[in-house]
């Protein structure tokens, strides 16, 4: 089904009524689909990231539609699917949690000696696992529909329920990480899912990633030089 684009003017302002850069398409017209995921919880320096695909939503309205190099891409149909308000909600809760295990371990404490925080540990944990296997569910069911999918994050640990549906439809594939850090640790401050933990993961989880070539790293550590 194609959208009706006669009263659509590519040139004027982008509409709030309409999608993602201001298209009139729906999810059925569209050939590109987002799925925003606002999570945050285990980022170890500062938070806001969860704030992302709102905010990223909002100023797409002022980006021009014409691309020099592919006219009228914009075509083809682009639509960013609502936040799911309980994956926000889990993500604030799950962040206060990490914190206080983040404080506990600058202070050199030891927090599976720590009965509350241990405890706060798991929730962690299966939260984001949670995470993972609910983007991998949501993403999985749009690639079976023949869509094109973009994840919009949130922190790095987002996308690799993306990458493992992806795996579900294709044999082999590489990856292309822009990154300043190779977030190849192994369950960086305990948090198996961290965001600095992603590319580990992926290794560990995703067999048929065959080739992840990893662009700017400007940081990493002993641990991530070893698996590298």
């Amino acid at each position: 089904m194609s959208a009706d684009l006669s009263n659509f003017d590519p040139n004027s302002v982008g509409l709030k009524t309409n999608n993602i850069f201001g298209l009139p398409f729906s999810i059925e017209q569209s050939e590109l689909v987002l799925l925003p995921v606002p999570w945050e919880v285990t980022v170890s320096y500062r938070n806001g990231t969860a704030r992302g695909p709102e905010n990223i939503f909002k100023e797409s309205l002022q980006i021009d539609l014409y691309d020099a190099d592919v006219p009228n891409a914009w075509k083809k149909g682009y639509f960013m699917l609502a936040e799911d308000k309980n994956i926000r909600k889990k993500s604030n809760y799950l962040r206060q949690c990490a914190e206080l295990i983040i404080s506990c371990l600058s202070e050199g404490g030891d927090v599976l000696c720590n009965q509350q925080l241990a405890g706060k540990l798991k929730e962690v944990n299966d939260g984001t696992t949670m995470m993972r296997d609910w983007v991998y569910e949501m993403t999985g069911n749009l690639i079976k529909q023949g869509k094109l999918v973009g994840l919009v994050g949130g922190d790095h640990s987002t996308p690799l329920g993306l990458i493992k549906a992806l795996a579900d439809h294709y044999p082999s594939f590489g990856i292309l990480q822009i990154d300043a850090h190779a977030d190849l640790r192994n369950a960086y401050e305990g948090f198996k899912y961290s965001h600095a933990s992603i590319m580990y993961n992926v290794l560990e989880e995703v067999p048929q990633m065959t080739k992840l070539v990893q662009v700017g790293i400007r940081d990493y550590c002993d641990e991530e030089l070893a698996v590298i």
